[in-house]
């Protein structure tokens, strides 16, 4: 069988609304990992907020921070900042407008706020995370890939126009990430799969989010999971059980690699 790159989004697709591994999953990646493949994670998630999961799930290769960090090995690869000069205004303005941010660095990830609006807790527990060590300055003393910006869709006039620098995911009723304009999970599995020697038709990808639409779309089979929403169901090559219910090892059967 031809050596496949195989991704999986973490939450809403590896993981359970439980925020666990099924040990089917665990079972089926040790064997895709037998056969040769190669198994990344393509997540939102810093490497602070990823690493538990990873270790769990006995995954060693990540895309983080929505493509803007990638390690292969435990060891990165790629990085693509936010500049600065736009991340100093967006924390001025979000200072402004009370909106809470969360700095995403390599290692480490640090929350500006002391006094956090009650829908950043809220937020940030959602995927069994609690809340980031607060460092004000953090963004002024090391790069930052990843912004969280916890705000509803009503205030997000205030960042209308302001940052072509950007672009903003929602993945939560109150919760968007800030990702370098040309950064994206698919971006940076096109530089995985260039380096490693994969073509597009070998790559399998499952997720569940607003996040994982170009993923779905550059893979050679885009997976989505039961309980994505309707619209990316729209856009992969097949939909398989929910995160609940062996999503990930229905959906490699298909494809035979179990």
């Amino acid at each position: 069988m031809t050596r496949k790159l195989v991704v999986f989004d973490i939450d809403g697709t590896l993981v359970t609304d439980t925020h666990e591994v099924l040990p089917d999953t665990i079972e089926a990646i040790k064997q895709l990992q037998e056969a040769g493949h190669m198994v990344m994670c393509a997540t939102g998630r810093s490497l602070p907020l990823a690493k538990e999961v990873l270790d769990e799930a006995g995954i060693e290769h990540a895309v983080l921070s929505n493509g803007a960090v990638a390690f292969v090995d435990g060891k990165q690869v790629y990085g693509n900042e936010l500049d600065p000069k736009a991340l100093e205004k967006l924390v001025r303005i979000s200072d402004e407008e009370t909106i809470d941010l969360v700095f995403n660095g390599l290692l480490e990830t640090k929350l500006r706020n002391e006094d956090f609006q009650p829908e950043t807790k809220l937020a940030m527990e959602s995927f069994g995370e609690s809340l980031p060590a607060i460092e004000r300055d953090f963004y002024q003393k090391e790069p930052v890939y990843q912004v969280v910006a916890l705000l509803g869709e009503e205030k997000m006039s205030v960042y209308e126009g302001q940052f072509p620098e950007f672009r903003f995911v929602r993945w939560h009723e109150y919760g968007i990430d800030v990702l370098p304009k040309n950064g994206s999970k698919a971006e940076t599995l096109k530089i995985i799969a260039e380096t490693y020697g994969f073509k597009q038709e070998d790559i399998i990808a499952f997720g569940d989010g607003n996040n994982d639409v170009e993923m779905i779309q550059y893979a050679g089979a885009g997976v989505v999971m039961a309980n994505a929403q309707p619209s990316l169901k729209e856009l992969g090559d097949f939909v398989t059980l929910s995160n609940n219910d062996g999503g990930i090892c229905h959906g490699l059967r298909e494809y035979g690699l179990l």
